[in-house]
This record gives C-alpha cells, sequence and structure tokens, in this order.
C-alpha cells in the first residue's frame, strides 16, 4: 500500500520540488516580470480588470493608439477561463504569476499522462513532463504567456486526440473540443496551428481509419468554433491591421543556427547579435533543452515504433519551420496562408520542445530495454572515462574553428560532462533481474539534474518585487484631476536597444530585466504602462498594429499631435517642441511637457470632401493643420459650409466602448470625433441611427444638422456577435456530449483499451 501511495504522490511531489527550483524567486515575494509581461500582459490584466468592474464587455480598449479592439487581440485571453480566474482572484500583478505557475502543472500533467497512456514508463514520464514543463524555454516564456498558456494543453489534447481514434465516439470528440477549444482561447493561434496537424498525426498513427481520424478532426473543429467570439473578430482585426496590408515581416526573429546548436549545447549561441539586429532571434532568450535530454530524444527519434514518428517528424518539422529565413524551404512556407499572418518563425519551436521531450521519453526506455542485456563492464567504464579526457583534450581547438562562436567553446566542459555522466549511468550499475530498472531511473537522474543545474546556473526567470509593479505613477499623478485628453509617449527612449555580446556562463538578460527599467516602468508611463493609469495615449506598444495610425504618430509633425488631442508629452531629454511647458522633472524618470495647442477630442467642421488616404495622411501631418476646419472623407456627402462660426462640441460621458457628445452647429456639419475609426462603430443623433464616416484617414465622424444635439457611439462589431452565437451553439452542444451517462459507445471491432494498445 505505501508502495503504491509513494508511486503515485512521487512525481508530483517532484513537480512540486522543481517549480520550487525554477521559479524560487516566486517564493521570495516577486512576481514573473519579463519584457512583455510588464509592458503588455500585465496593463491587458489591468484593463481586463476594469472591464468586468464597469460591468463592459472587453471588446475595446480606448487607451492606446486612438483606440483600438480588445477582444480581437487574441493574446489579451479576454474569455480564456484561466485568465479571468487569477485576474479576478490575484488581480494583474500577482494574477500573471499565478497563471504561468497554473500552466506548468498543466503541461507537465498533460505530458505524464499522454507518455503513460503511451506505455512509457513512470521514470520515462516524469522525465519527458520535466523537460517540457520545467524546461528554461518554458520558463522564460512566462514574458509571453499566450505561448506558454496554449502550448500547455499539448499534452492533454494528444491524450484526447489519441483516445477518440482509439474508441471513436461522440464523448470523446468532445473532450478533443473541449481542449481544443481552451488551447485556442489561450490566444496563440501559432501554437494552435501546429498543434492541430501534430494532433492528426498522433490519432493517425494510433489507428489508421478514416472514421478515427474523422473523430479527431472534428473535435478540432468544434474547439475552434468554441473560440469563434474571438477568432472572427481576430480574422477582422487581421484585415484592417498592417498584417493584413502585408506589413509584417513574417521571417524577423528567426531561429539562427548557433541558436539551435545552444538547444543541446548551452552557451553556444554567445555571444548573441546585437537586439533586433544580426541572425539571432530575441522571443526565446535561452532555448537550452539538455545535452541528456537531446542525446536520449535522438535515440528514442531513431526508433521504428509507430507511437514514435509523429513527434519524430514534428521535432524535425517544427525545428526547420522554426528556422525561418535561415531555411530557404520554410522561409517560403511561411509567406503562404495562413503562415503569413504571423511573425515570429521562433515560436514553433515551443512545438519542437515539446516534441523533444516526449522523444527523450522514449530514449529513455530505449536504453533501459538494451541494458537488460548489458553488464556492468570495467572496459567500458575505462573508456568513457578515456572519452572524457580526450574530448576535454581535443575539443577546444575544434570549437575554436570559425564555424562556431566562442560560446561553444564555453560550453564544451558542460556537454561532455553530461554525456560522461550519462555514459556512465548506463554502464555503472550490476548485472541482474533488475537492472533494465536501475538503468532508467539512473539515467533519468543524471538528465533531471543537468536540468536543475541549468537552472540554478540561470540564476531564475525575469523577475521584479511585486509592490514596485503596483506602485502609482507619479508623472500620471501630475496631470490635472479628470484630464481627458490625449499623452504622447516616446515609444523608442525606453526601447531595449542592445544586449551584451560577451560571453557568459548565463544568458545574458536584457539590460534592466528586473532591474530598475521594471521597477518604475509605471512611473514612467512605459508603453503599455500607462493602460493601468486609465491614461489615452497616441502611441502604442504591440502587435497588430491598426492600419494607418502608426505612421502618424511616427511622422513626428505637431499637426499630427495636435489633430489627435495631445495636450501632454512624456520624454527623456529635451521637448520635441520647443514651446512646450515643464510640468514634472523627477530623477530616473522622463519629463512631463504641457502642449497648448491640442485640438478637443470632438469638434464640428462645416467643409467637408471625400479624399483618399494618401492625401488624408498628408493633410493629418500638414504644419498648416487644414484638418482643424475641414473633414476628408474616404466616403459619405461632401459638404461646403456657410462659413459660420461658433460651434461646439464636448464629450459629456465615455465608457470603455461608448462615448456621448453634447453639440451646437451653428449650420449643417460634420462632428469629428479624434478616436479610430473601425467596423462595428455605431452612432445616434438624438437616438437616430445615423451613418458613421472615416473622416481624416483614422478619425470618426457623423453629419449633424444646425441646432443643439446629442451623439452617442458605440462598439457592436458585427463579427463578436456572430462568433458569440456560433460558440454558444459549439458550447451547449459540448455540455450535452459531456453531461454525465451510465454507459459510452462501444469500443470499434478489434479495439483494445487503450493502456493495451499495441500501436
Amino acid at each position: 500500500m505505501r508502495e503504491a501511495v509513494r508511486r503515485r504522490l512521487g512525481p508530483w511531489l517532484g513537480l512540486l520540488a522543481g517549480l520550487a527550483l525554477v521559479y524560487r524567486s516566486v517564493l521570495q515575494g516577486r512576481v514573473m516580470a519579463g519584457r512583455d509581461a510588464f509592458r503588455i500582459f500585465i496593463p491587458d490584466s489591468a484593463f481586463l480588470l476594469e472591464s468586468l468592474r464597469a460591468g463592459e464587455l472587453p471588446l475595446w480598449n480606448p487607451y492606446p493608439r486612438l483606440g483600438q479592439p480588445f477582444a480581437a487581440t487574441l493574446y489579451s485571453q479576454v474569455f480564456y477561463p484561466p485568465r479571468l480566474l487569477t485576474v479576478l482572484l490575484a488581480g494583474p500583478e500577482l494574477g500573471l504569476t499565478l497563471q504561468h505557475l497554473l500552466h506548468v502543472v498543466i503541461a507537465a500533467a498533460g505530458t505524464f499522462l499522454l507518455l503513460r497512456h503511451l506505455r512509457a514508463s513512470r521514470p520515462a514520464a516524469v522525465l519527458g513532463s520535466a523537460a517540457f514543463a520545467l524546461s528554461a524555454p518554458f520558463a522564460v516564456l512566462s514574458a509571453q504567456q499566450n505561448v506558454a498558456s496554449a502550448a500547455a494543453w499539448t499534452g492533454l489534447l494528444l491524450l484526447a486526440s489519441r483516445r477518440a481514434a482509439l474508441r471513436p465516439s461522440p464523448r470523446r470528440t468532445a473532450q478533443v473540443a473541449l481542449v481544443a477549444g481552451l488551447a485556442f482561447l489561450a490566444g496563440s493561434p501559432e501554437t494552435w496551428l501546429w498543434q492541430a496537424p501534430l494532433a492528426l498525426a498522433v490519432a493517425l498513427a494510433a489507428r489508421r481509419e478514416v472514421r478515427t481520424l474523422m473523430a479527431t478532426g472534428a473535435g478540432l473543429a468544434w474547439g475552434f468554433a468554441l473560440g469563434a467570439l474571438v477568432a472572427l473578430p481576430a480574422l477582422e482585426f487581421a484585415h484592417n491591421s498592417t498584417r493584413g496590408a502585408g506589413r509584417v515581416d513574417q521571417l524577423e526573429w528567426s531561429l539562427s543556427w548557433p541558436q539551435l546548436l545552444s538547444v543541446a549545447w548551452p552557451f553556444a549561441e554567445h555571444p548573441r547579435s546585437r537586439y533586433w539586429a544580426g541572425d539571432d532571434q530575441f522571443f526565446i532568450l535561452v532555448l537550452f533543452l539538455g545535452t541528456l535530454v537531446c542525446a536520449l530524444a535522438l535515440a528514442g527519434g531513431l526508433g521504428r515504433s509507430r507511437r514514435t514518428r509523429p513527434f519524430a517528424w514534428g521535432a524535425l518539422g517544427l525545428t526547420l519551420l522554426a528556422l525561418g529565413a535561415h531555411f530557404p524551404p520554410a522561409a517560403l512556407l511561411l509567406h503562404l496562408p495562413p503562415f503569413h499572418l504571423f511573425r515570429y518563425p521562433v515560436k514553433y519551436f515551443v512545438g519542437a520542445a515539446f516534441c523533444v521531450a516526449v522523444l527523450a521519453a522514449f530514449g529513455l526506455d530505449a536504453f533501459s530495454r538494451r541494458a537488460r542485456r548489458g553488464r556492468r563492464s570495467l572496459k567500458h567504464v575505462a573508456g568513457v572515462v578515456a572519452a572524457l579526457f580526450a574530448a576535454l583534450l581535443l575539443g577546444p581547438p575544434l570549437a575554436r574553428l570559425p564555424l562556431f562562436r566562442s560560446g561553444v567553446e564555453a560550453g564544451l566542459p558542460w556537454v561532455v560532462l553530461a554525456l560522461g555522466a550519462g555514459a556512465l549511468a548506463f554502464f555503472l550499475p550490476a548485472a541482474g533481474p533488475g537492472r533494465a530498472f536501475r538503468v532508467r531511473r539512473a539515467l533519468a537522474g543524471v538528465a533531471l539534474v543537468e536540468l536543475a543545474a541549468f537552472h540554478l546556473m540561470q540564476g531564475g526567470t525575469g523577475s521584479a518585487p511585486l509592490e514596485s509593479l503596483r506602485r502609482p505613477s507619479r508623472l500620471a499623478a501630475a496631470l490635472p484631476p479628470g484630464y481627458a485628453g490625449r499623452v504622447s509617449v516616446d515609444l523608442s527612449s525606453d526601447e531595449l536597444s542592445e544586449v551584451p555580446t560577451t560571453v557568459s556562463a548565463t544568458a545574458a538578460p536584457l539590460p534592466g530585466e528586473g532591474g530598475t527599467y521594471i521597477a518604475l516602468s509605471r512611473d514612467a508611463l512605459v508603453p503599455n504602462r500607462f493602460v493601468e493609469e486609465r491614461l489615452r495615449v497616441f502611441e502604442g506598444y504591440g502587435a497588430p498594429e491598426p492600419l494607418r495610425i502608426e505612421s502618424l504618430y511616427e511622422s513626428g509633425a505637431r499637426a499630427a499631435f495636435d489633430l489627435a488631442g495631445v495636450g501632454y508629452y512624456v520624454r527623456r531629454g529635451p521637448p520635441p517642441f520647443a514651446d512646450l511647458v515643464p510640468v514634472l522633472a523627477l530623477p530616473g524618470l522622463p519629463t512631463l511637457y504641457r502642449s497648448d495647442t491640442a485640438v478637443p477630442r470632438a469638434f464640428v467642421v462645416h467643409t467637408a470632401r471625400d479624399a483618399s488616404d494618401a492625401e488624408a495622411q498628408a493633410a493629418f501631418v500638414d504644419a498648416t493643420q487644414p484638418l482643424r476646419h475641414a473633414a476628408l472623407l474616404a466616403e459619405g456627402e461632401p459638404l461646403e459650409g456657410p462659413g459660420c462660426e461658433g460651434s461646439t462640441a464636448r464629450v459629456t460621458r465615455a465608457g470603455l466602448s461608448w462615448v456621448e457628445v453634447t453639440l451646437e452647429a451653428c449650420g449643417p456639419g460634420y462632428l469629428v470625433l479624434s478616436d479610430a475609426y473601425y467596423p462595428g462603430w455605431e452612432a445616434t443623433l438624438d437616438g437616430e441611427p445615423v451613418p458613421v464616416r472615416r473622416a481624416n484617414a483614422v478619425m470618426r465622424a457623423v453629419r449633424v444638422p444646425p441646432g443643439a444635439h446629442a451623439v452617442r457611439f458605440d462598439y457592436r462589431p458585427l463579427s463578436f456577435r456572430l462568433g458569440a452565437l456560433v460558440s454558444g451553439l459549439a458550447l451547449g452542444a459540448l455540455a450535452l456530449a459531456l453531461r454525465p451517462r451510465k454507459h459510452e459507445g462501444r469500443p470499434l471491432s478489434g479495439d483494445r483499451p487503450s493502456g493495451t494498445t499495441t500501436a
């Protein structure tokens, strides 16, 4: 009885120990705060919480870039249950850390259960789950929460797919749909793009029948339908963003060949190229999976079992795809639909890392089977020791070849010692009936120790004290109470433009990671931390970028900032315009400047005509500022004004996705609102629906007659309503299929229980 309890609890106690080691900074009162964690995911969580407290659906974010869709930005994870749960329970800053730890557990449990279902031994399943969920790449993905969250469901998705293939039934198809839907709602479509084919391949390897393959395929389609409420708005946003306009470099941040070597050879990528320059990517800063893990994966991939083939081909294919610009066939494929919508090919390496972890488990069992026929031999042990010394003596000259970077020589002792320890773990156990078991445990132990040693050397994940992230901004506090205009923040002054290129025993962090840069980020209104201060800002950080807006603030033209209603500027160094008035200057922070020339958020013009986007954008940055008194329409009724003056407009109330304006027009005109035009915005004039026109390239406008009127703008996108209908129907069908029942569909003729399959 005690032995059974120990065997069952052992893996979970090991997982807790691994969590405590890898994320030891959390035990010290710190929270995860890598670059995109504090610049995107924490502000997004704050806005999500603000929306929920306001009783509004978080469909539109009014704060960055004149406003933009929020739920349609998939990485916002608006309707992802774990995100909602952790944000509501712990708030934006701590919630992000809890969410990542939860997904480490999900990733470990899913990989372990999948491997046990594939008939891997318990030590092999423990190794495979740790090699993925507790790996260095998964740890650094705490800064890319959507990728980590989606990838965490891979093991459970493949497990459900294989079960559905072995015993097709509506209930098992629904289980595939449930996991696939959660993975999609996690907000990383690139991850789902490799998970779905891998799930189909695993199902096909389990049983080569059309019916069983269709069970998994139907489950995946069903899962996509569950995410339709964000998928349809996301497709609409892609069409109305720089990505849909073909302005995305799909090959940006491809995995370089030295970085690929660093997966098994630590520090091989050092010295890295400059940030945003050179061949290296900086999306996943640490790629090392373990020298011994990779060696075991190679052995597992060379096996002939049908169980291993999907993972062997998956590891190879996804690695080549991650190389992107450095592998011409991958570069060609990434320019084709649907890959052309995404950037950063290195994201596909996450799938390769999962496949490597699974293959390592199979490799461990393969070595243990070979150990049954072997015995301890002093000759073999002496050969291993001699090979170690030879590698340490002869390796440095080879490592200095021009083919390699200098970090290869720095990592040589690690590689030699890891492989040597693995070889000794194979040869040293004495012969006997339990030799295979002892070899398996020894090899798994050495591999796990190597992973732990690397994490100790790394120094932990990017983190910051919780209180520093929660500290309000002193710059925001210096703004007038109730200020409703816009602020401009400098996107370039806080860019992390360079990474140390010296060889180090650890992967060099980005400048400021874990230091004062993070601690002062909200204080300095670093994009997008202004969202937490509820400030409407002309600029924004993060993809996708809405069409036409980015070029306006990047122009640096005073006319563009005035027309956008920018009344305050946050800049390091001198002001961008000579007439700006300093308001607040604090040590270590940018200076806050005031402008007295900003156009109100709502204003009335009495002249309007049709114009092309190019003409409207040119007028937007024109130094004479013609758009203060005229509107250039993408479509709509032209208007030659009577020349009257004195029209007024004022925003009286505003929510996150609605705005109310009262106006007094001296003649026929257009009410212009300096918020972003986007499909889904509707308007009423004195309670009656009126069309919303795109004016001045990016703004909203409504035709108004003379007199006093009230105009209300509401964001009600058809894409969300249709998506919500599809998701609601899919969810209802899921509830029916998963309802408790006494009997499940009978297995196919000749099928066996999943635990005894011989596939």
